[in-house]
């Protein structure tokens, strides 16, 4: 009799395989159970390796049975199916199960509440597993540390994904010292299509429609398909990366039923795991999946425009971030004044302004540093500075000015509203909101 499990979402990807197995060195008196469907490329990852990871089907175990489950990579009780009488026993309090929870989606109303719960928003479940992994210092072998890092490298899009946070990267770093397979694990995730993907992968390429919101190109392409394949999420992945779009919704109708909602985004202004909880599913900012049921394709496709129209992403703009007021210097500014002036402001650069408040041009350190080494320190301020400045304005995206930064050659770029001084935005103010961690950063 089998009292103790470790359980996952329907259609398991590798995420889920991961940590389920990361569970089972946790638990060892567990049994890992699947429901009845799982990933393409998991499956045949499995198969190979069928003599090293043990797992017993949903259909063969004895629910009623079971006083202690672990339930990872989710917490929702309609993804978990093939699990029903225990998300019935859960939701009503049975004293004689013991429900334990690792998950890194954000919350929905129809989540679980477990007697212990690990959840966190890392870029994959696993993760939350390993650092209990190395606290506890379990071994493991080369091949359960591949797995483990598949894992990551899947749910973070090769740790490129807004959603990715430091955390996964050191898992991925202990794992690698632990004998994972780079190798391996580039074989798993450029996997080609099988046959079903392909077609629809073929249909769906046709299908894209391209719509602006708020500035960005979203596409959403809507596809009747007799059977759903697996490996959806796949097929959505590569369409996002060749058009190159911000963010992509595919949209497969399955029999004249059901719509399989598949959402990626590029764009880390989107959060497509937030629009597409409206529609009853979930996910990650950068990935996410809903199930609408007796639907049309019409009718997603309205209700998706509808939800992105009403609340469309923003970027964040130049006047976020900019410094204002801002320090000025008048044109007759004797350029040994200046050079104090920066000192105590610690700037490497100011405008400068006439008394009417307009722009003249702009005084760098360098400019000041040459004029000492030609012995012109006593000149004003409008001697040496650069008279052909380059300006934004304070809607400009950060992508935009960061472009123009670039182009220029220039560290900061004065920020004018209808010809007025507003504010000034430096490189370092652009450093900082690239690496600030919070994935609504520059896309540089």
């Amino acid at each position: 009799m089998t009292d103790s499990i470790i359980v996952t979402h329907d259609n398991a990807d590798f995420d889920a395989i991961a940590s389920m197995v990361a569970a089972s060195k946790l638990r060892p008196e567990a049994t890992m159970v699947l429901g009845r469907r799982v990933g393409r490329v998991v499956r045949d990852f499995l198969a190979l390796h069928k003599d090293h990871f043990v797992f017993e089907r949903a259909s063969r175990v004895d629910l009623d049975a079971v006083r202690r489950w672990t339930v990872v990579d989710v917490r929702r009780g309609d993804r978990l199916r093939d699990f029903a009488p225990l998300v019935a026993r859960c939701r009503d309090g049975d004293p004689s199960l013991h429900t334990e929870i690792y998950d890194h989606h954000a919350a929905t109303p129809d989540d679980l509440v477990g007697a212990r719960e690990v959840v966190e928003p890392t870029g994959a479940a696993v993760t939350l597993l390993i650092r209990e992994l190395r606290d506890a210092d379990v071994v493991l072998d080369p091949i359960e540390a591949t797995l483990l890092a598949l894992g990551i490298y899947a749910d973070t899009g090769a740790m490129t994904w807004a959603s990715t946070t430091s955390e996964d990267v050191e898992a991925v770093a202990w794992l690698l010292r632990r004998g994972a397979s780079l190798r391996i694990i580039n074989h798993y995730m450029n996997d080609g299509f099988a046959p079903e993907q392909r077609d629809a992968f073929a249909r769906a390429l046709s299908a894209v429609d391209v719509v602006d919101v708020g500035g960005f190109e979203v596409g959403i392409a809507g596809v009747e398909l007799e059977r759903a394949p697996s490996g959806l999420g796949e097929v959505a992945t590569h369409l996002l990366k060749l058009h190159g779009l911000d963010a992509l919704f595919t949209l497969f109708r399955i029999r004249e039923r059901n719509v399989q909602v598949i959402g990626r985004a590029a764009a880390r202004h989107f959060d497509v795991g937030a629009l597409l909880r409206g529609l009853g599913g979930g996910g990650h900012r950068a990935a996410a999946a809903a199930l609408v049921r007796n639907a049309t394709l019409d009718d997603v496709r309205d209700h998706l425009l509808e939800a992105l129209r009403a609340d469309p992403p923003r970027p964040r703009v130049v006047g976020d971030i900019m410094s204002s007021p801002v320090n000025t210097l008048p044109p007759d500014t004797a350029l040994t004044d200046a050079r104090r002036w920066l000192g105590s402001w610690r700037h490497t650069g100011v405008p400068v302004v006439d008394e009417s408040g307009a722009l003249k041009g702009v005084l760098s350190r360098r400019d000041v540093q040459k004029a000492e080494v030609d012995d012109r320190l006593h000149l004003p301020v409008s001697s040496c500075m650069s008279h052909q400045v380059r300006t934004t304005s304070p809607d400009t995206s950060l992508d935009a000015a960061l472009a123009e930064m670039v182009a220029a050659d220039v560290g900061r770029l004065p920020v004018l509203d209808d010809g007025r001084l507003i504010g000034i935005i430096t490189r370092s103010d652009l450093i900082r909101v690239l690496y600030d961690g919070h994935g609504d950063a520059v896309d540089a």
